[in-house]
């Protein structure tokens, strides 16, 4: 069973990997836009030209920091080692 687990896990990193990297939008400006599934909908990474940050909704709190994990792996895909301004659009959960 554990075998079985470890391997979706790795499965799911892969495609977390690829669906981060597919849905990264670069236009001209150099302005990254990263789409990250977190629970309830969506979290938005945008990074300027200048590599200040700005991240927009972070999902919601479970128990296996599924939400913190996908964001966390959009900030190292863009390089970055730290988020300059957080943006909560709403504060109850979808």
């Amino acid at each position: 069973m554990q075998a079985n687990l470890a391997t979706i896990m790795e499965i799911n990193k892969f495609l977390l990997s690829f669906s981060l990297f597919t849905s990264t939008l670069t236009a001209q400006s150099g302005l990254d836009i990263f789409f990250v599934d977190v629970e309830g909908g969506g979290a938005t990474l945008i990074v300027t030209p200048e590599k200040e940050s700005i991240l927009v909704d972070t999902g919601w709190k479970r128990e296996d920091r599924r939400d913190p994990m996908r964001i966390q792996e959009a900030i190292q895909l863009a390089g970055l080692k730290q988020i300059d301004y957080l943006i909560t659009t709403h504060f109850h959960r979808d």
